[in-house]
């Protein structure tokens, strides 16, 4: 058991108990939002990987990016432009996009539909299945939402895009 996923998924506990007796409560669902969103930058802390897609290995070792299968697994979206990381020119001209291949609106519907909170384990499981986050072209991030901004992304629709994740649909 990851024990800082374990952590998270103890402190969202009290948080969707709540949204049970008052499911309107959108200040609650949104730090709801926020925490996955946070959850999900530290992969090594984590220590679940950050996924990739062929077109960005390939795009890595164009750039010559030193052990560019270790950047693209453990650099955080913070790292994106540093010497150190993907070395991007920026953030939003670069290259590179980091994508929740599982959205975190997703994410938050799957843990918003658990009947029973007793115990913090299925949302535990819910963390570790879905924190898929990849890093990906932003040509490839363009046409994924043109198809599909934020719902469920399967590795058929990504194939059929010509999108390739390494551990999710390759």
């Amino acid at each position: 058991m990851k024990l800082k996923i374990k952590l998270y998924a103890t402190t969202l506990q009290p948080l969707l108990l709540w949204l049970k007796d008052n499911p309107d409560d959108t200040d609650i669902r949104y730090t709801v939002a926020r925490l996955l969103r946070y959850y999900s930058n530290t992969p090594k802390t984590l220590g679940l990987p950050y996924m990739y897609s062929d077109a960005a290995l390939a795009e890595a070792i164009k750039l010559e990016i030193p052990e560019p299968e270790e950047r693209l697994k453990w650099v955080t979206w913070k790292e994106q432009t540093n010497k150190s990381g993907l070395r991007d020119v920026s953030r939003k001209n670069g290259i590179f996009h980091l994508e929740h291949i599982v959205p975190v609106s997703q994410i938050a519907k799957k843990l918003y539909e658990l009947e029973d909170l007793s115990d913090a384990f299925p949302i535990y499981e819910i963390l570790v299945n879905n924190l898929k986050i990849a890093w990906i072209l932003k040509t490839e991030q363009k046409l994924l939402d043109s198809v599909n901004r934020s719902g469920l992304r399967t590795p058929k629709l990504l194939t059929t895009l010509n999108i390739h994740i390494k551990g999710f649909n390759n």
